[in-house]
């Protein structure tokens, strides 16, 4: 992938240890998705580094802006549209309702040809600051609460996972111009330097 891909790594990298942009992996037919654990750290979520239910994440869509979201999340896994991209509120736990533009890609396809693997971003918009508070017990959320993940998008990206270069490869090049996209938001997002 050259300098500009390692470029690419490094700033996701950074921008992922912030907890400023958030990874998603999701695996539909387990109704499992996996989150950066910065993030959900950020969001207030016990649990940072196991896998949810994806009924635990909708729950968490504002209502009415879940038929959005999953309508644009069934357009691209049904292939009539070429990425997923969404705006929406999620409850936080101690914010409230964070407004969040998240995106996100196919990139693994079922032998019968349906979405087996789909990974994205998520940025939060929200001008307010975090304030997260407990109140979410800990342990498993919903039925396929905490079941592991091989080797989750956000963890290809760490340098202390060897041997996944091929495969952390093959995702950024897929996903970079997603990526960069996402980036330029975060970075839009941070107070300008006095």
């Amino acid at each position: 992938m050259g300098t500009k891909g390692r470029t690419l790594t490094l700033r996701v990298r950074e921008a992922v240890d912030a907890g400023e942009l958030g990874l998603w992996d999701l695996r539909p037919e387990l109704e499992t998705v996996h989150y950066s654990p910065q993030w959900k750290s950020k969001l207030g979520f016990p649990d940072p580094h196991r896998a949810d239910s994806t009924h635990f994440w909708r729950c968490r869509v504002h209502p009415a802006d879940l038929d959005g979201m999953l309508v644009a999340m069934r357009a691209h896994a049904g292939r009539t549209q070429p990425g997923y991209e969404a705006t929406f509120r999620l409850r936080s736990n101690g914010s409230g309702y964070r407004l969040m533009h998240s995106r996100g890609r196919v990139v693994e396809w079922s032998a019968d040809g349906r979405a087996a693997r789909m990974i994205g971003t998520m940025v939060d918009l929200t001008q307010r600051p975090f304030t997260p508070q407990g109140g979410l017990p800990t342990g498993p959320r919903g039925s396929m609460g905490g079941l592991p993940l091989v080797q989750p998008f956000h963890r290809l990206l760490s340098a202390e996972t060897p041997g996944n270069a091929s495969e952390r490869q093959r995702l950024l090049g897929e996903l970079e111009e997603m990526l960069q996209a996402s980036l330029a938001e975060v970075e839009g997002l941070r107070p300008a330097a006095g």
